[in-house]
């Protein structure tokens, strides 16, 4: 293995100057840094990262914790964002996955605090509260797609509400006035908030609430998002006297089963029914004949943001919203 002093001699200097180098003193001579840098390629050297460590406090790592945010397509982003801003400040980011365990996320944060993280991320696949582990308050920490109701940290969560709003705002923009929603699991968060924007582009839009446009197309499991059933969720739409010529879907999975659902009573989707839905899933969305016009889950940005904040070294514990991006694609649009 190439030591610093095999370094120090090929490049026609101490080591000690080798190891102002390649801690980026402002100090050294350009001259001597890049002779310095050319042994360094030359001999394919590299530092020793633990005895770095040591003498400057900082292991140059920050701790990433996820309940499936690494296996989910759609929520890998959050991870890609954090990512990002990571490289940028030379921070690696050492990830876990711990799918709901208590015990396996006591076992991580053991683990990560062991080996001197500079900071915690602590997020989740669907916007959720969640219950902050005490360790956290020894190294700065964040929260994304998640929050804590005591605000012990900060929080980075997608504005579900605005998505709601924003969903049916397109469809009233297309002069519809009966709009239907087919719900989530009324348990979790964003569907008590995408609801709540629902209901408010209604009451601006000057349009009656009407409970029985209300149906939910995902089974009840509460803590978890729960699995698509949109087949009576559609079929009680259909029965109703006066049927909807619009709805919003609470997520792209139980869009796509409405597209095909809706053939059984002879309605097409961009034809006799517009759509609207959530989550940009790269698989559906754009796949879908004609393309869905979905609200596109900002966990890129919330990846990012969440990092940018540990590295600004704020105080502020409030819960910032992130907005999604609205994606036109022609499910909204009724052709003639």
């Amino acid at each position: 293995m190439v030591s610093i002093k095999d370094v120090a001699t090929h490049a026609g200097t101490s080591f000690k100057t080798v190891s102002r180098v390649v801690n980026n003193d402002p100090a050294v001579r350009e001259e001597t840094r890049v002779r310095v840098q050319q042994s360094i390629e030359a001999l394919n050297y590299r530092p020793n990262s633990a005895a770095r460590m040591m003498r400057n406090q900082k292991s140059g790592v920050i701790g990433f914790i996820s309940d499936e945010v690494v296996t989910q397509p759609y929520a890998g982003d959050i991870l890609l964002g954090a990512q990002q801003v990571a490289s940028e400040h030379d921070k690696i980011l050492m990830v876990v996955n711990i799918e709901h365990n208590r015990r396996r996320r006591q076992q991580s944060l053991d683990m990560l605090l062991e080996r001197r993280v500079e900071a915690l991320v602590l997020a989740s696949y669907f916007h959720r509260e969640v219950e902050v582990p005490p360790e956290l308050s020894s190294v700065p920490s964040v929260l994304v797609n998640c929050f804590d109701s005591q605000a012990s940290l900060a929080a980075f969560v997608p504005d579900d509400e605005q998505a709601g709003f924003d969903a049916t705002q397109l469809l009233v923009d297309q002069g519809h006035k009966r709009i239907a929603l087919i719900s989530l699991d009324p348990a979790i968060v964003a569907a008590q908030l995408r609801l709540a924007g629902y209901r408010r582009a209604l009451l601006q839009a000057g349009l009656p609430f009407d409970a029985a446009l209300v149906v939910q197309g995902e089974e009840e499991l509460g803590m978890t998002p729960g699995n698509c059933n949109a087949e009576t969720a559609v079929a009680n739409l259909m029965a109703l006297e006066s049927r909807p010529t619009a709805i919003v879907c609470g997520k792209d999975e139980i869009a796509m089963q409405v597209y095909f659902l809706l053939l059984r009573y002879g309605i097409r989707v961009g034809h006799e029914m517009a759509l609207t839905s959530f989550d940009n899933q790269r698989l559906i969305a754009p796949n879908l004949s004609p393309g869905l016009t979905t609200m596109a889950l900002p966990h890129l940005e919330m990846g990012r943001a969440a990092l940018r904040y540990l590295f600004s070294a704020e105080a502020d514990n409030s819960t910032r919203l992130i907005p999604f991006s609205v994606i036109a694609r022609e499910s909204h649009l009724l052709k003639a």
